[in-house]
């Protein structure tokens, strides 16, 4: 469990921003022992379609991504004003970082001696090997994400304006609340997130200090939230995005405008499995979750629920652990295979 304390100053200073630089960081992340942990399938079918394409000049970026199960550098998280951000303007400002800052965001990784390889050509190559990783991600991004990324960035946007208004009809805290199924509010100015599954994540207690947090919603991301805290800035909460219907499935077609729907095709997902099943295992694919949350999702009794979740552990497809007094879903390796290889159709309009 982490706990998150918020003063006065900091829920005044809590704000919204749309990042393409944490687009290509969780993009990029492969590891499944790190925070990349809370991506989800999406950021499977985006990658699976675009890893041709990334260029060797993007190594230096990607390498420092995935160099730690601790995340990257929090000098990464690009702390500019404005909720639009572009990623010029975020490069800038990574490779603006003081010494002092630098060096002190590398600390955190422990014994310098026993750094990842990435981390240590980075701390020893200094400025040097900062222009590498920010040359590295723009050759990503030219190359991978930039077709996307208008549509994608719609999407994000939405996101913001409807939290937006959450917090303007009901106050900050309920927006908090209703980040993840895994976070809670509660009225003396804690949010709490139950950090857990297989991944596991940051526990304790942090205090924002009076500096605030920036709320950035990803669409890789789908199996919790991920963190940039730090104790002498803002800190970063990146998390999924409220609106499960817009964002499913794959990306957009790179390079597509929107056009009418077209005719429904068959679901072989739901053809195996039944169309309820299907459901109940695409539900999953949106992270760990209860019987009670999965009820919920599907709009069926718990009972039913819990039905359907035994078929799909018997058939390998999801994995069921116990937390204290609930159990807890989520896909298995074989499951993943099988969504990815399916993916949901759209219906006619």
């Amino acid at each position: 469990m982490l706990s998150i304390r918020f003063g006065v100053a900091d829920l005044a200073r809590t704000r919204f921003a749309v990042s393409p630089l944490d687009h290509l960081m969780t993009g990029g992340a492969s590891r499944r022992d790190a925070p990349s942990g809370c991506l989800g399938m999406r950021r499977d079918r985006w990658w699976r379609e675009v890893r041709r394409h990334v260029p060797h000049r993007a190594a230096p970026f990607l390498d420092l991504v995935n160099a730690s199960t601790a995340g990257v550098p929090a000098f990464m998280g690009a702390d500019i004003d404005g909720v639009r951000r572009d990623l010029a303007d975020e490069l800038d400002e990574v490779l603006a970082v003081a010494s002092p800052t630098f060096a002190q965001d590398l600390a955190v990784y422990g014994d310098p001696a026993e750094l990842p390889v990435a981390l240590a050509r980075l701390r020893d190559d200094g400025p040097d090997g900062l222009r590498r990783v920010a040359d590295g991600a723009w050759a990503l991004y030219r190359s991978c994400l930039a077709p996307d990324w208008p549509e994608l960035r719609r999407l994000l946007e939405a996101d913001v304006a409807e939290r937006a208004r959450t917090a303007a009809r009901s106050g900050v805290g309920a927006m908090l609340d209703s980040l993840h199924p895994h976070t809670r509010w509660h009225d003396d100015g804690v949010l709490e997130y139950a950090t857990g599954g297989p991944t596991g994540g940051p526990t304790g207690e942090f205090a924002l200090g009076g500096h605030g947090l920036e709320l950035r919603p990803n669409y890789f991301v789908q199996n919790g939230i991920g963190m940039l805290l730090a104790e002498d800035r803002q800190s970063l909460l990146i998390h999924p995005l409220a609106a499960r219907a817009p964002a499913r499935g794959s990306t957009p077609a790179r390079g597509s405008t929107p056009a009418k729907a077209a005719p429904a095709v068959a679901d072989g997902l739901a053809a195996v499995l039944g169309p309820a099943r299907a459901r109940a295992l695409r539900a999953v694919e949106g992270g760990p979750c209860s019987t009670t949350e999965l009820a919920r999702l599907l709009g069926i009794s718990p009972p039913s629920a819990s039905a359907h979740a035994a078929a799909l552990r018997a058939a390998g497809l999801i994995t069921t652990q116990r937390q204290g007094k609930q159990v807890r879903h989520a896909l298995s390796a074989v499951g993943h295979d099988l969504l990815l290889d399916n993916p949901e159709v759209a219906r006619a309009g």
